[in-house]
């Protein structure tokens, strides 16, 4: 959930901590005024509703077999795989899933699973905004650092991959200043099937970077802009950050904040993708704390549900409002979106082994999948996400985020 214009870094460098109801980076925007639901929120103008699209198989780069057989939405495929040297596989229908998204949510969580583990002369004070996808027998996860090997720190960014959760904070953790992507802050990383590319989403400005193999670590191309037309910072609302990519059949979406109590989406055809070019109001909150940052949309297999989770906080630790919908177009109708009921919040979340942290804040669900088409399994949800000692205050930059993982509470 970071975000600065050269401005808005000055701003966060002299900023300390301001408890529940900041990040400490930049004061908070002044909310939208509209008529708000019982929830709080009401839909923006320019958002149309429309039917969701038949879910899909994910494809299986570097495979020569990547068939998968099951429903998703109203089709039934199977798909053939690609060759190894494409990168591609098949593309079959969504899996068939027993569970339905729940209405009500109890997470359980143990102890920091990825803390900061610095290489050899670095020095970082958090780890923070993971991306993670699960492909090739392990999870590849990156994340936002800050480093202050210079004395003044610095955002920066990090590449890990693991086996499985147990052996994530064992992972090295790769520095990134030194990649053609430079850092990558705040990421969000995914495989395009039209393109046969990784995709690595990130700010500032609202940028990307392609590879062919997510191993390959000096594969990632060097940053390329990813919304004409985007807004920049205004008084003290923000230009756009934390940027969210989903596509259905025919289009893809970016979803991304500003830190004023509104969630903002481009679009554009999976042709022209990712040649995203202006934007609308997908929703707006009396306060900028009720739609904050950090937006995540997921395709919630076997149905034709889509699930938008946004980080909040009302004169409280952070928190995750959801709502749904089964369209990328909207409308979108509350699920578990206040303090007391969140998607996952301080009220839902109960700690093994002691409580690390008060805030539940930018992080990731564990998809079911590597595509652009984000799907989630109902029966598994498991959130990668940051949190910090309460306890510890200062300048924002250096407040100590660690990674913990929220399992489902069945």
């Amino acid at each position: 959930m970071l975000r600065f214009s050269a401005l808005g870094c000055v701003l966060a460098a002299l900023a300390g901590c301001a408890g529940d109801t900041s990040d400490g980076q930049e004061p908070p925007g002044t909310g939208g005024a509209g008529v708000t639901t019982s929830a709080g929120v009401t839909s923006g103008a320019g958002v149309t509703s429309g039917s969701g699209g038949a879910g899909t198989g994910g494809s299986i780069p570097g495979t020569s077999t990547g068939s998968a057989t099951g429903t998703g939405g109203d089709m039934t495929a199977t798909g053939s795989g690609g060759s190894p040297a494409a990168g591609s596989g098949g593309g079959g229908g969504g899996p068939t899933v027993k569970c339905d998204l729940p209405t009500t949510y109890k997470w359980k969580a143990g102890q920091p699973v990825i803390g900061p583990k610095p290489p050899a002369g670095r020095t970082f004070a958090s780890v923070k905004d993971p991306t993670v996808v699960f492909f090739d027998d392990k999870y590849h996860v990156f994340a936002t650092v800050f480093d202050t090997t210079s004395g003044n720190g610095g955002w920066q960014s990090v590449y890990l991959n693991f086996t499985d959760f147990p052996q994530a904070n064992a992972a090295e953790q790769h520095y990134m200043a030194g990649w053609p992507t430079g850092s990558t802050v705040a990421p969000q990383v995914f495989y395009f099937q039209p393109h046969n590319k990784w995709y690595l989403i990130y700010q500032w400005n609202g940028r990307y970077s392609t590879n062919d193999d997510i191993n390959n670590m000096n594969g990632w191309s060097r940053p390329q802009t990813l919304l004409r037309g985007e807004p920049g910072q205004m008084g003290n609302t923000l230009g756009a950050l934390d940027f969210w990519v989903i596509c259905d059949d025919d289009n893809c979406h970016l979803f991304f904040s500003r830190d004023d109590g509104k969630l903002y989406r481009s679009k554009v055809s999976i042709d022209d993708f990712p040649n995203f070019d202006g934007y609308e109001v997908v929703m707006t909150a009396p306060s900028s704390g009720l739609l904050f940052e950090a937006s995540n949309v997921y395709k919630v297999d076997g149905s034709n549900k889509y699930l938008l989770l946004v980080e909040a906080f009302d004169n409280s630790p952070r928190f995750f409002r959801s709502w749904t919908s089964e369209s990328l177009d909207g409308p979108w109708a509350p699920l578990a979106d206040t303090k007391t009921n969140p998607f996952a919040g301080p009220a839902n979340v109960t700690f093994e082994g002691g409580d690390w942290t008060d805030d539940i804040s930018h992080g990731e669900l564990v998809r079911s999948g590597h595509d652009e088409k984000m799907t989630l399994d109902p029966c598994d949800l498991r959130f990668l996400y940051q949190g910090r000692d309460p306890s510890v205050g200062g300048e924002y930059g250096r407040l100590p985020y660690k990674l913990g993982l929220l399992t489902l509470d069945k």
